[in-house]
């Protein structure tokens, strides 16, 4: 295996990373999340929420703002890594809410027009994914979360 830093190995560098800890915990919390979310909605258990995108919270949001949070704990608000995190995060933000959220609806119409222009032909069938952005509360909800878990989380 390829050595890291100071002869250690590479995973021993990642796991030993304050921002990378954080970042990974608050993106697998809001995936882990999205399991007891969608019950709540839906009334099912369904553990391949784990994997979905779009849902809430955002793990999108959640893993930016754990990360700008981590950042602004070890290095300070006036780090320019600080400043590149927020920049970072906000457009990641903005993205899920705007441009993939408005292609997922551009997807529920596809679908539907495909459905009943094209019935009984086999591109009919194949559906476009419709989760693909998320809802303004959802995003909230990833970065609320991703700035407890940056706080919460001990230094070390």
């Amino acid at each position: 295996m390829r050595t890291g830093s100071a002869g250690g190995s590479i995973l021993q560098d990642l796991l030993s990373n304050y921002v990378f800890v954080v970042g990974f915990c608050g993106w697998f919390s809001a995936q882990f999340l999205k399991i007891f979310t969608k019950r709540y909605k839906t009334g099912v258990w369904d553990l391949g929420a784990f994997f979905d995108s779009g849902g809430m919270p955002s793990s999108h949001s959640s893993l930016c703002s754990s990360v700008t949070t981590a950042i602004a704990m070890q290095q300070g608000l006036g780090s320019p890594l600080f400043s590149v995190a927020v920049c970072f995060s906000v457009i990641v933000m903005y993205d899920a809410m705007g441009i993939r959220r408005h292609a997922g609806l551009q997807a529920q119409i596809l679908n539907v027009v495909a459905e009943e222009v094209l019935e009984g032909h086999p591109l009919s069938e194949r559906k476009l994914k419709e989760v693909l952005g998320h809802t303004p509360r959802q995003v909230y909800a990833g970065l609320v979360l991703g700035i407890l878990i940056g706080l919460l989380m001990p230094v070390f």
